[in-house]
């Protein structure tokens, strides 16, 4: 059975890559994105399982070019893998709704996995969204 962390440190690699191969591999069939579920229209990343997760990381490509993950710090406790990360891009792409700016982007984050038998079932995320949001020069009052 793969470590829970790799498990998670792995999922990064997957949003930045698309490896089919490797979301079959750490992506249960049963998984759930519970970011996903906050928009209701987008029905594609609300997929269960390896489908939904590849449609999420797909989303983040197309509107980021040069996609990365700064990992900060890993924890795992029982079932639960806490990973903090820093993720980077480039706007070069429609993101909910904000044209492309071409800026450079740094939003943090920490990412919240249930690992269960080497795979993961579910996500959550605590993000900076409208630090994200100024840095696109869409925040509030702009």
């Amino acid at each position: 059975m793969t470590d829970s962390k790799t498990v998670a440190y792995e999922s990064f690699r997957l949003i930045e890559t698309g490896d089919e191969e490797l979301a079959r591999r750490i992506i249960a069939p049963g998984f759930v994105n519970e970011e996903a579920e906050d928009d209701p229209e987008d029905v594609e990343r609300q997929q269960r399982g390896p489908a939904g997760f590849l449609a999420t990381a797909q989303w983040l490509r197309d509107a980021f070019s040069d996609l990365r993950f700064e990992h900060h710090e890993t924890v795992a406790e029982g079932a639960t893998v806490l990973a903090v990360t820093t993720m980077t891009g480039r706007h070069t792409g429609s993101f909910n709704g904000i044209a492309p700016t071409g800026r450079p982007i740094r939003h943090e984050q920490v990412h919240i996995f249930t690992v269960t038998d080497g795979r993961i079932v579910r996500h959550r995320a605590v993000r900076d969204d409208l630090g994200l949001l100024f840095q696109l020069g869409a925040g509030p009052g702009r």
